[in-house]
């Protein structure tokens, strides 16, 4: 690397001289000579030269974790420069203290609601427990009651008759058909209680029926129960036997009117013969009519068992079943909307709870953040690590007694042992900027110490807060990575960076203020024995001092660094638009494109 700077400030030496010593010749001449530069041979190195501060590139950073609105003031704060050491960080040295009272107070003032939050939180709880308990109190007793109407309808109208009525109408017949029937019925009502699904049909629904009154007709009122009488299908149940023992009564009356008709025609022989009284006859003819008054309300008692009240009992009985069955979904469905709502205060207690619960812990956090304690060894330095002045001058300076405002920095302790130099790249240049690029670093308080480096970051933006103030400024952050450690090195130093683009080999080379450009042409004024000419050359890569030429200069040529003031410029070459054409040519001004802050590549 030495020998290129050598080489670079050898060359800019000898121009220099020999520049001197051309105009002092011309002037002792008395004619006007304007300055001249030779076309060289060698080696080029194409560079960018940006300055920047030295900054490390670890570091722990402590800020303001303190949420007041009014601001935390510092209390105390250790002084700028001290060196923490390892055994500040074994006794857990305080670097910095904040006044905390103001988050007492917030703690003490707290307490007060959350209290009243934990106790609603307590209860919400303690209310799911209850309301589960009396919810499965009530299905029970829905299930049990249930279960008795089935038995109630298979006692009356005997098993096989019941299980038959029930499979056609499609109802549950005995246990295991009630278990599955139920399982079905409260995946159902779980699956309805959706809120995601409730809502969708909510806004798909344009409008709610009204409640209609009428009820749809019981299943029980389509049976006929009198085919069961007809076909002699029911089994042992209670109706049933109710029909054998109507039977039997009227088979015995019967048999007693037969009785009393036999003695009632003895009565009428014994009658006719004198044997008994009139009165005797009359009592015997009296017991003839209970008879058949018995054995007619026998019959009767019977038809009307079989006509009225048999069918009558067994629909009420199928009925109740059939209403047990849908009171046991009711009370399901109002337990799962009573539980919903129970839930829900639940979760909102609940949720209260965990927020109060955080903001307790946030307050604690904060206060332990008021007292910062040294962490690792290192140089105390005041505020960010990566502070600007688009940031820093919206906060008040650290010291003893100042007010920080929320996520300000307070303190860094930079790591020594990894620095870098934070810069900001032209626009002009930033493509020429790859991460791993080599660069040479020279802190201005050491100039005669060279450090050596590589681009590790470029940033893909430009800085918004460089652009602000100067719109038309576009510069591109970038990290140069210093080499190695070294102690002279402090955060916050200026410094030059030289990063290196190209290295040309063996090229020809004018000084950049040499080239012109007309007409997307480049050209130099190329010196001549009878003077000047204007003469086309093909530029390359260009440092702030040189530039490649390709072609069109040979080593020794001598070129003019001005236009001569007798120079004409060609015509501007526009493309035909709807813009009005240049008519005047003094509004042709030649374009010196090579400027330090400009790049050949876009003229």
């Amino acid at each position: 690397m030495k020998k290129w700077v050598i080489m670079v400030i050898g060359v800019a030496f000898a121009s220099t001289v020999y520049f001197g010593l051309k105009n002092t010749t011309s002037s002792s001449g008395g004619d006007e000579v304007l300055p001249l530069g030779t076309a060289q041979r060698g080696d080029l190195v194409i560079d960018v030269l940006e300055g920047g501060n030295i900054q490390a590139l670890k570091f722990l950073e402590f800020r303001n974790e303190v949420k007041l609105s009014a601001g935390v003031k510092i209390l105390d704060i250790i002084d700028e420069g001290y060196m923490v050491t390892e055994e500040d960080v074994e006794n857990g040295k305080i670097l910095v203290r904040l006044d905390e009272s103001n988050l007492e107070e917030d703690i003490v003032d707290h307490d007060v609601a959350f209290q009243q939050t934990e106790a609603t939180y307590a209860e919400a709880k303690q209310n799911i427990e209850i309301e589960e308990s009396e919810a499965l109190s009530e299905i029970k007793t829905e299930r049990q009651a249930l279960r008795f109407s089935l038995l109630d309808f298979q006692k009356f109208v005997g098993l096989d008759a019941a299980e038959s009525i029930l499979k056609k109408l499609k109802l549950p017949f005995n246990n295991e058909t009630l278990e599955r029937y139920e399982e079905e019925a409260t995946a159902l009502i779980v699956k309805s209680f959706d809120s995601e699904r409730l809502a969708e049909s909510a806004i798909k629904q344009e409008g709610m029926n009204p409640f209609e009154l009428e009820a749809e007709s019981s299943l029980a009122s389509n049976v006929n129960f009198d085919s069961f009488l007809e076909n002699e299908m029911l089994g042992d149940g209670e109706a049933e036997q109710t029909i054998r023992r109507m039977v039997d009564e009227a088979l015995v009356a019967a048999s007693q009117l037969s009785v009393v008709e036999e003695s009632v025609e003895g009565a009428k022989r014994l009658h006719e013969r004198d044997f008994i009284t009139k009165q005797t006859l009359e009592n015997e003819l009296v017991s003839l009519d209970k008879a058949k008054l018995a054995l007619q309300r026998s019959e009767t008692e019977l038809e009307l068992f079989r006509d009225y009240e048999f069918p009558k009992e067994a629909e009420k009985m199928l009925s109740r079943y059939e209403e047990q069955l849908m009171e046991l979904i009711r009370t399901k469905r109002e337990s799962m909307a009573r539980m919903s709502q129970i839930y829900a205060r639940f979760r909102s207690a609940r949720r209260r709870y965990e927020l109060e619960l955080k903001k307790r812990q946030n307050l604690e956090e904060q206060i332990a953040s008021c007292t910062i304690r040294a962490e690792i060894p290192g140089l105390v330095a005041y505020g960010g690590a990566e502070e600007n002045y688009y940031t820093s001058r919206y906060y008040e300076g650290i010291s003893q007694g100042a007010t920080l405002k929320t996520g300000q920095p307070i303190i860094t302790i930079p790591d020594m042992s990894d620095l870098g130099v934070e810069v900001n790249i032209h626009e002009s240049h930033i493509k020429k900027i790859v991460l791993g690029q080599r660069a040479y670093i020279t802190a201005e308080s050491v100039p005669d110490q060279t450090l050596v480096g590589k681009v590790a970051k470029v940033a893909v933006l430009p800085d918004s807060n460089a652009s602000r103030y100067n719109p038309s400024l576009k510069v591109y952050p970038a990290t140069v990575e210093i080499e190695g450690t070294h102690e002279f090195l402090k955060p916050g130093m200026s410094a030059k960076v030289e990063i290196i683009v190209e290295e040309l080999i063996d090229v020809i080379y004018v000084p950049v203020q040499a080239v012109f450009v007309e007409n997307q042409e480049h050209f130099v004024f190329l010196k001549t024995s009878s003077g000047c000419e204007r003469h086309l050359v093909e530029a390359g890569s260009h440092n702030n001092e040189f530039i490649e030429v390709i072609s069109g200069l040979d080593e020794g040529d001598e070129v003019l660094l001005n236009m001569p003031e007798d120079y004409e410029p060609a015509e501007l070459e526009v493309a035909s638009s709807s813009r009005p054409s240049i008519e005047s040519k003094e509004s042709i001004k030649p374009v010196q494109v090579f400027a330090k802050t400009s790049d050949p590549d876009d003229a």
